[in-house]
């Protein structure tokens, strides 16, 4: 899934998967950045596809 972040001009690159018991893991990047963040659950998704800001808290 590619996401744009709404003109701030990022774009994401998602891979989401099911698990057994209902929840959601995966992987989010950044085009052209070789990082890539782990998630667990659709709020922590939510949370590394906010915009970012200087106060904001990374992982």
């Amino acid at each position: 899934m590619d996401v744009d972040a709404g003109g701030a001009g990022e774009r994401f690159v998602v891979e989401i998967r099911p698990t057994p018991d209902g929840r959601v893991v995966g992987t989010v990047g950044r085009t052209g950045s070789p990082d890539v963040v782990h998630f667990s659950g659709w709020m922590d998704l939510l949370r590394l596809l906010e915009p970012r800001t200087p106060d904001a808290v990374t992982r």
